[in-house]
């Protein structure tokens, strides 16, 4: 079989990346022809820019070469923050991919965010999410959550999260390479820096704990350099230094190296505040690493036997106090009595920190003015395209002279069909209907459809100072009643 798998892709920094490496390698094991198309920075066989749609774009020029396409999704790959534009030509695409090869794409989704299902990025994702051939995820919580965030039925499947088991060294050989000459028990946090990761809360647990000769080592580095992110670990390297028995590692380390310090650790922490499932998790497990695991997202239900799952900051501190007994019961992953597992994942709701720039319409000044500033664009098109239409019917009829003969369909249509400007409003209009859409499905009628009259008043303001025609008191004075009008109608509860 010929697979077109669309992902990043090492060396790129990026745990998707070295599960999509770990796939490959699977898929030519078994003898498929595997094709990877990477964004740049990755070392597939074919590269293409993500960001704006142009790799999915990519995938359904060439896509009818191949058997099967495996689209590994996650927001940060495809979409710019604060770009709506590009937003909306990344979900088109990715739209155009599923409708050209439908029976071919699978999208395996790593990550979703909750939808703003009134932006039109979102709604085109929606319908790409529901017209695709599979949706796998790796875990049902995830699948129950897209569902219904994006209030859409998928065909789904459930595809676990694991990674290749590779040979490694023993837990002492391990820290003997690393430098490291701990003896007590020994914790990980391993991840890029950003708040969502939580590691602040690790470190306050286990200062609340007390160490007890134990060890923290927190590893890792600022990926997305954003303002956030190197606030988040100026302040999380200031913290580490004041808390006896916990040493950061600020740097990026490689596959290697950081299969050797999971295998160092007696336990693997992820307090992560938000989630879906993980890829050091899954690391953790193929190296025979228990973890203690926030019980966000998918990750409850990632979780084996022998992981420990919390759901609150004293959940957290409890598991670092009985953590040195347990490790001090058996080597990592043989299952102490007091480890505990909790299988509640499947209700809870997979968050993201992608894209937090604009919040929901309801209940806030900025989401209002989002709607409105809809409803003005496509008010803007409607009254665009009326222009449009009347100079193309003047051309046609010369302003007139020759005017349409209902009498003479064939010809009427012949003269109608056969100028640009005609074509051109009503492509207009079809594109004003578009965001139209988008409005009604966060307003009521009664709100939206009176700005329908502000096309009366464009369209007056265009007589009067571009084709220069005269304008009655009384007009200005109706043009007056439509806008206090308006006004008052703007200050109404607006959501349906």
């Amino acid at each position: 079989m010929r697979i077109l798998v669309v992902s990043s892709y090492p060396p790129r920094r990026c745990g998707i990346g070295a599960y999509a490496r770990d796939q490959v390698a699977r898929l030519r094991s078994e003898g498929h022809e595997v094709t990877v198309l990477s964004p740049p920075d990755g070392d597939g066989d074919m590269k293409a820019p993500f960001v704006g749609g142009r790799g999915l774009h990519a995938a359904a020029t060439i896509g009818r070469r191949y058997d099967r396409i495996v689209v590994h999704f996650q927001p940060a790959l495809y979409y710019r923050p604060r770009a709506p534009i590009s937003k909306v030509t990344t979900s088109l695409c990715l739209l155009e991919l599923v409708l050209r090869r439908r029976r071919e794409v699978e999208l395996l989704i790593h990550e979703a965010d909750p939808p703003k299902l009134w932006r039109p990025d979102y709604l085109l994702l929606r319908l790409a999410f529901r017209l695709a051939r599979t949706v796998s995820f790796h875990t049902a919580a995830e699948r129950e959550a897209l569902e219904r965030d994006y209030r859409v039925k998928v065909r789904g499947n459930l595809v676990p999260h694991v990674v290749a088991t590779v040979a490694h060294p023993s837990k002492e050989e391990a820290r003997r390479r690393l430098g490291l000459e701990q003896r007590a028990p020994m914790y990980l946090c391993a991840g890029f820096l950003q708040p969502s990761k939580g590691f602040d809360r690790a470190v306050e647990a286990f200062s609340r704990a007390g160490a007890n000769g134990s060890a923290l080592y927190v590893l890792g580095s600022v990926r997305d350099a954003t303002p956030e992110n190197v606030r988040y670990a100026r302040s999380l390297a200031e913290r580490c230094r004041t808390v006896s028995g916990v040493t950061m590692v600020d740097r990026f380390v490689p596959d290697d190296e950081f299969d050797l310090w999971v295998v160092a650790a007696d336990w693997v922490v992820l307090p992560y505040r938000r989630s879906w499932s993980s890829g050091i998790l899954a690391r953790a497990h193929a190296l025979g690493t228990p973890a203690i695991v926030a019980g966000v997202g998918g990750l409850a239900e990632q979780a084996d036997e022998h992981d420990v799952v919390v759901r609150e900051d004293g959940e957290l501190d409890q598991a670092f106090a009985a953590g040195p007994r347990a490790a001090a019961g058996g080597p990592a992953g043989t299952g102490s009595s007091d480890r505990r597992h909790h299988r509640h994942g499947a209700r809870s709701r997979p968050e993201t920190d992608w894209d937090p720039e604009l919040e929901a319409v309801n209940g806030t000044k900025k989401g209002r003015a989002l709607l409105i500033a809809f409803i003005l664009v496509s008010v803007g098109l409607a009254a665009a395209a009326q222009l449009t239409l009347k100079h193309g019917m003047n051309q046609v009829t010369h302003h007139g002279e020759i005017p349409l003969d209902l009498g003479r369909p064939a010809d009427l249509i012949r003269r109608v069909i056969g100028n640009a400007s005609v074509w051109g409003g009503l492509a207009i209009f079809v594109l004003s209907a578009a965001v139209w859409l988008v409005v009604l499905s966060r307003a009521s009628l009664s709100f939206a459809y009176p700005f329908a009259s502000l096309t009366y008043v464009l369209i007056l303001v265009f007589d009067r100072f571009v084709l220069n025609e005269p304008i009655s008191g009384l007009r200005y004075g109706g043009v007056a009643l439509i806008i206090a009008g308006l006004l008052l109608i703007s200050r109404t509860h607006q959501t349906v």
